[in-house]
């Protein structure tokens, strides 16, 4: 937590003016990293003045103004009757009025942290990126993912929405359980590191517990079941035609390795590599029939190669040929996908 305290910090020198260059430009490079940046540092500068008007609303001395405007009512001269009307008038609506604007700003506040406002970020085919949310829980999106989540969390639970692959380090919470809905299905967790994969196209739903415990629930509009529970290096598997599961042990680097920059194929079938070396490189990667029906299974480990050289690596450790088709223009002036058509030797 030590990156975020110290942009914190600068965050609060400069909503006081007592940033100096190499702060500010800290602040700024913090600023230009991504749109989330600066999301969170306009809800600090706002509670930040929050704050100081709250503060000098408590700052107001109401007793000794009060007693002010009586000592002044005592002093009544025959050419101020109707200012002094006046100012018994005022006496008696100034107390209301200030009571009315400190309430209506903390009022504020509440309202901020009821009404919800939800954020999304989203990352690309061959782009991965890093959250963190409002609570502190860090997140890491793979290719081609999509999470939803409010700016702060609030109420009894903490929840968050998710298409694709993430890696979720859940600040812990006993009080305030988390949540991850994968429309129909829940993880939920009270502090833990684990990976969910939840494609929309894949026929199934992956789960793997790094450190921790996770519920898996499902649930529907009028409850909930607890399907299972994990343990530390297991995965929960289900597949979502037939709303059956299995839960196996399992090698974590294969599963987590993708948050350090690898892509790691252990016995893995066709079809599996296929799908993830598509969404890795941002291509559709097909295998003959052939090559789909044999049963081969493939090993690898990649990490900065590109789509070519891991082609190649595979090609060598493997009986396959393979042939890359260059993207087109569309109308739009994009290009579409490349396409890779692997077959057997």
């Amino acid at each position: 937590m030590g990156n975020e305290k110290i942009i914190y910090h600068l965050i609060m020198l400069d909503y006081s003016g007592e940033l100096d260059k190499q702060q500010h430009d800290e602040l700024q490079t913090w600023l230009d990293l991504s749109l989330e940046n600066k999301s969170e540092y306009n809800r600090v500068v706002k509670l930040l003045t929050y704050y100081d008007r709250l503060g000098a609303m408590k700052r107001i001395n109401v007793d000794r103004d009060l007693l002010m405007v009586k000592k002044k009512l005592k002093r009544p001269t025959k050419g101020n009757t109707i200012m002094l009307n006046f100012q018994r008038v005022a006496a008696i609506l100034i107390i209301p009025l200030l009571i009315y604007t400190a309430w209506t700003i903390s009022d504020a506040s509440k309202s901020t942290k009821e009404n919800l406002v939800m954020k999304s970020s989203e990352t690309a085919f061959g782009v991965r990126s890093q959250i963190l949310l409002g609570d502190g829980t860090k997140v890491w999106l793979n290719s081609g993912s999509k999470l939803t989540y409010p700016d702060e969390f609030n109420g009894d639970s903490r929840e968050v929405k998710l298409t694709g692959e993430a890696y979720f380090q859940v600040e812990s919470d006993k009080d305030h359980p988390f949540y991850v809905d994968l429309n129909g299905y829940k993880v939920k967790v009270t502090g833990t590191r684990f990976n969910i994969s939840n494609y929309l196209e894949d026929k199934e739903i992956t789960t793997y517990l790094e450190q921790g415990k996770v519920s898996l629930l499902a649930y529907s509009k009028a409850k909930q079941n607890e399907l299972t529970q994990l343990k530390e290096k297991e995965i929960f598997i289900l597949d979502k035609a037939e709303k059956q599961y299995r839960i196996l042990n399992a090698d974590g680097k294969k599963y987590l390795a993708w948050i350090d920059g690898l892509l790691i194929f252990k016995h893995d079938n066709t079809h599996d590599v296929a799908t993830r070396l598509g969404r890795w490189f941002n291509a559709e990667i097909i295998f003959d029939d052939e090559l789909s029906k044999s049963g081969y299974v493939f090993t690898a480990t990649f990490k900065q190669e590109s789509l070519e050289e891991a082609l190649t690596l595979l090609s060598y450790s493997s009986p396959i040929t393979y042939k890359i088709i260059s993207g087109s223009k569309l109308d739009d002036s994009s290009f579409s996908k490349r396409k890779v058509i692997i077959s057997k030797k």
